[in-house]
């Protein structure tokens, strides 16, 4: 019988997975908690991504907090704040622009195809993305929610969009 591990190191080190090219770049939109920014950051380590890019007004987020939320993946993703008006350097030009938000327009994430070259942009807690910032995008996707709360941590909700895109990249490969 084999001995059963528990460790994610043991499990993820050499399980044959795919290797994904073109992994999506992550913009956080005018997030105002330490740890959302954090976790987004532990989250593009743990799935790939190329890069994270922070829209915000002003810098003073306590980095300890980001820190102490991002761990280990602090130091190992490149992430970075800018501007909206700086946001489109950034970006490689065929990269299609998602934003994960509930509109009148989006349409449900797990009946869409996402493209294999992705910015997924994610919004304020509060407030969302911002209709300046939609406009730029070639596609809205919502999380379909069954329970009475109609809305999610704003990590959470970039976790599910980038588990479905890494499911269905895999999938076509």
């Amino acid at each position: 019988m084999q001995k059963r591990t528990i460790h994610s190191k043991y499990l993820f080190s050499n399980n044959g997975n795919q290797k994904i090219t073109n992994t999506p770049i992550i913009v956080g939109y005018h997030l105002r908690t330490p740890e959302n920014l954090g976790n987004i950051i532990r989250l593009a380590d743990n799935t790939g991504c190329k890069k994270v890019l922070f829209v915000i007004d002003n810098e003073n987020l306590r980095t300890s907090k980001i820190k102490k939320t991002a761990a280990s993946s602090f130091d190992k993703v490149d992430w970075s704040f800018c501007s909206q008006d700086e946001l489109k350097k950034y970006i490689p030009k065929d990269y299609r622009w998602v934003a994960v938000e509930t509109a009148s327009d989006s349409k449900n994430i797990f009946n869409t195809k996402l493209p294999k070259k992705a910015v997924f942009i994610v919004g304020n807690e509060i407030h969302g993305v911002h209709t300046s910032m939609l406009e730029l995008c070639n596609e809205i996707v919502h999380i379909p929610l069954a329970g009475k709360n109609t809305s999610m941590n704003v990590s959470h909700a970039l976790a599910v969009a980038l588990f479905e895109w890494q499911r269905q990249i895999t999938q076509k490969q």
